[in-house]
């Protein structure tokens, strides 16, 4: 009598926990998930106490947090080098537009863009590298000035690409 007793109760604390989540939920969005998770949830309500258990697979956790590590390093070093690409084509289009007014052609720049990290990983600043043609060396002093006004980064010209 004991365990029909047990049973019962753990459907009416069930049935309530379900009524309160689902009272709670924020939209309707959502609705048709929670439905679904909430009756697997009363499933088990009914069948755990009837006497049929569960076996739930052994979780090895130093494997899974090395998985979520690895996982995690993939995705930063993923989004480091997208981050990356994109900031050298707008560093490349800022300072194609400050080049232009020297009659510096876009296509003789080239940019290599380097992090001054410190001994921990993180970034502590960028150096600009820039190659330009041989003709706008004579802009030297002037050129590093504007560029890193307007590029926020140390800037390193170089000089002997190919002019247009």
């Amino acid at each position: 009598m004991d365990e029909v007793r047990q049973w019962v109760f753990t459907i009416c604390c069930g049935t309530l926990l379900c009524g309160v989540v689902s009272v709670l939920l924020p939209g309707k969005g959502t609705e048709r998930l929670m439905s679904m998770i909430l009756g697997l949830f009363m499933l088990c309500c009914f069948l755990l106490p009837a006497g049929i258990s569960l076996e739930l697979p052994e979780i090895d956790l130093p494997a899974a947090e090395s998985a979520r590590s690895q996982a995690a390093g993939e995705l930063t070093d993923y989004f480091l080098q997208d981050t990356l690409r994109r900031s050298e084509e707008e560093l490349a289009d800022a300072a194609a537009k400050e080049l232009r007014q020297y009659g510096i052609n876009e296509k003789d720049i080239q940019i290599y863009i380097e992090t001054d990290e410190s001994e921990d990983g993180s970034v502590l600043g960028l150096t600009v590298n820039i190659t330009l043609p041989e003709e706008a060396r004579e802009h030297h002093r002037e050129l590093v000035r504007i560029l890193e006004y307007e590029l926020g980064a140390q800037v390193r010209l170089e000089y002997g690409g190919e002019g247009a």
